[in-house]
């Protein structure tokens, strides 16, 4: 009987994947991957620069990584409102050639000797500004693709697209600062940002509703943000994806490499495997999704308790005595965030109607990515202050109460199918 059981869950996921391909899905899910591999080899490249090249204070290097993620503060709400009404395709195209602008001219900088804290925290806005505008554009499109029915197994697909990303990242960046510096590392995430042109120059992006295109933009954000706060499971969803993005990715960003440098002495290919290692994770607890998904009856619930291990792994984060044991916890937090990252996004994209889907998912790009500077930027001054494992260690207390608080009032939320 459990055989029988396992060869159907098999059956019906190479049924969803063979179905996939009869939409534009697999482009969109490359050019996914190669900005994801960009996202995490680029704030790696950045704190590396700042803290090591430059051998600039903690501090510092708080302050590039927050300009990195504020113009999505200040963007990407109205990025959103225009994925709505505008021509989507022609939006990722102009942040692809942008995206890799930003980055060729930051390779020049370094390259020339010029580079310095200022012209870095200018380079990130430039970067930050980018990807405000494209990622959005860019989440609001799988909806559109894949009918909804196969929407999980399509968000797993691209979770675990994005995590080989976020493996491949943080290696190759250190890798080739390691081998060629700093600036052949901007420089080949300058080169993915142009393979994402040629991926995205072929995929066909389905017309939007037809729109009112007299109602102005800032009426749009404030209806789409009105929308989601009058929802409660939606209220409850971004308030602990703002938990994730802010507090514990943001941490996690700003203090990995710092003890892995600072506390271990290990360098900057070891610092990436750190983030290689919970993007494994990550793709551990996709693959299980992607065969045992049905048998997820209360898809909230397991969303919670999968952050309420992430959380209770980052405490202990800051007392681990070598970096072997930071390496195992790292993976281990990569396994809960694949229940965090798959379930969240699959809920928010079921609960939101098609021709709110670029206002909305613009609202999870900015409590998922434009917190992670914020908290990148407290946690680096609060690592100045007691060091860097004992800010991982608070930063991971406060998360774990916002969980639990939510886990105990969010009833429809632990509720949800």
């Amino acid at each position: 009987m459990g055989e029988a059981v396992v060869q159907q869950e098999i059956a019906e996921s190479v049924h969803a994947s063979s179905s996939l391909r009869r939409t534009g899905f697999w482009l969109l899910w490359a050019n996914a991957v190669s900005v994801s591999m960009v996202m995490s080899a680029d704030r790696f490249t950045f704190e590396w620069l700042v803290g090591e090249t430059l051998d600039e204070s903690d501090s510092a290097s708080g302050w590039v990584l927050f300009a990195l993620g504020a113009p999505v503060v200040c963007f990407v709400l109205l990025a959103g409102a225009m994925a709505d009404r505008h021509d989507r395709k022609r939006i990722l195209l102009l942040t692809q050639f942008g995206g890799a602008i930003a980055l060729a001219l930051s390779a020049a900088a370094v390259w020339t000797d010029v580079i310095n804290v200022p012209i870095t925290v200018v380079l990130a806005i430039m970067f930050g500004t980018v990807m405000a505008f494209g990622q959005p554009v860019r989440s609001s499109l799988l909806p559109s693709i894949v009918p909804k029915e196969q929407l999980m197994h399509a968000i797993v697909v691209m979770t675990i697209g994005a995590n080989v990303a976020m493996i491949g990242g943080p290696l190759l960046a250190g890798g080739l600062i390691e081998v060629s510096g700093v600036g052949m590392a901007f420089a080949a995430q300058a080169c993915f940002f142009l393979l994402g042109v040629v991926l995205v120059s072929r995929l066909q992006v389905p017309s939007l509703p037809p729109v009112n295109r007299s109602v102005r933009l800032r009426t749009e954000v404030m209806e789409g943000l009105r929308f989601t706060w009058q929802h409660p499971r939606l209220r409850a969803l971004f308030f602990l994806l703002a938990v994730g993005g802010g507090l514990m990715f943001g941490s996690a960003v700003a203090l990995l490499p710092k003890i892995a440098r600072d506390e271990f002495g290990r360098s900057a290919d070891d610092s990436g495997l750190l983030f290689a290692l919970m993007g494994a994770g990550m793709i551990a607890t996709s693959i299980g999704l992607i065969r045992h998904r049905q048998r997820i009856t209360r898809r909230g619930l397991v969303f919670m308790l999968g952050m309420v291990a992430g959380t209770s792994n980052q405490i202990v984060q800051g007392f681990v005595p070598s970096y072997l044991w930071l390496a195992v916890l790292m993976f281990l937090w990569g396994a809960s965030g694949g229940f965090y990252m798959n379930i969240n996004q699959t809920l928010i994209q079921e609960l939101t109607p098609r021709e709110k889907m670029g206002r909305v998912m613009s609202l999870t790009s900015l409590t998922q990515g434009g917190l992670v500077p914020l908290g990148a930027l407290v946690a680096s001054a609060l690592a100045g202050a007691i060091g860097p494992q004992r800010a991982m260690s608070i930063f991971g207390v406060v998360s774990l109460s916002c969980v639990l608080v939510t886990l105990a009032i969010a009833k429809e939320l632990r509720q949800q199918a």
